[in-house]
């Protein structure tokens, strides 16, 4: 089986440390992104996985068969990108794999900040807007597949998870929890949703993510060797 690994900026209003301003996401018209769908539907997918909790697949499908769809939905890279993919290639339903839910035991990994290594902390997190400057500039330029070509390339998605992989290696607890027990376990989340929601007959299969899960998704899919997965950035040509 293979899988387009497409790693994505969130187009609506997100939490993520990863964040872009509405006036740079609102760069991109309907047709950047029929430019970007027709590209991505050359791989010729038989399933569209995406960002949405996996508990609401029915909800997720009512949306997608909908005519009528609030202004705030359509703001959404699931909708923009997803939904319109799914659709070109004909597709009667999308297929929510998302896991995000705040363990209670877990300290709010900001308070790392407060302690012992707030320094280190705080030269990892320095790096973030530092990457998202060069994807704002990218913006600027108005080419929306070489946006997702450069946060879909190794460059990104390396420098991407190694913030994670120096946050677990830092003196403080926290920090190394809130990797292992919410990063790392969401994603292996994510992953198991997809394997249960794939079909037997399943051969190439589209997964749109936020691009931070990049990293990770690729890894856990790969550990199953009748899985290959391509990175956006790497199958585009």
């Amino acid at each position: 089986m293979e899988i387009l690994l497409v790693g994505t900026i969130h187009l609506g209003y997100t939490p993520d440390m990863n964040t872009l301003s509405k006036n740079e996401t609102d760069k991109y018209s309907d047709i950047h992104f029929e430019q970007l769908t027709n590209d991505i539907a050359k791989f010729q997918a038989d399933q569209v996985f995406v960002e949405y909790p996996f508990g609401s697949q029915k909800h997720l499908n009512t949306i997608y068969r909908s005519n009528n769809v609030n202004e705030r939905i359509k703001e959404n890279e699931i909708y923009q990108i997803g939904f319109r993919l799914a659709k070109k290639i004909g597709h009667k339903a999308i297929y929510a794999v998302d896991w995000n839910e705040d363990p209670e035991e877990l300290k709010d990994i900001g308070l790392v900040a407060e302690g012992k290594s707030k320094e280190e902390y705080q030269e990892i997190m320095g790096r973030i807007p530092i990457m998202i400057k060069k994807v704002s500039s990218i913006i600027q330029q108005g080419d929306i597949i070489k946006l997702y070509k450069y946060i879909n390339s190794h460059e990104y998605i390396i420098n991407d998870h190694k913030v994670y992989l120096d946050l677990m290696q830092l003196d403080d607890e926290i920090a190394f929890e809130w990797v292992s027990k919410y990063w790392y376990y969401r994603n292996l989340r994510i992953v198991q949703n997809i394997k249960k929601l794939l079909k037997p007959e399943t051969k190439r299969a589209v997964i749109l993510y936020g691009a931070g899960h990049n990293y990770l998704i690729k890894q856990q899919l790969e550990d199953d060797p009748s899985i290959k997965v391509f990175h956006y950035g790497d199958w585009v040509k």
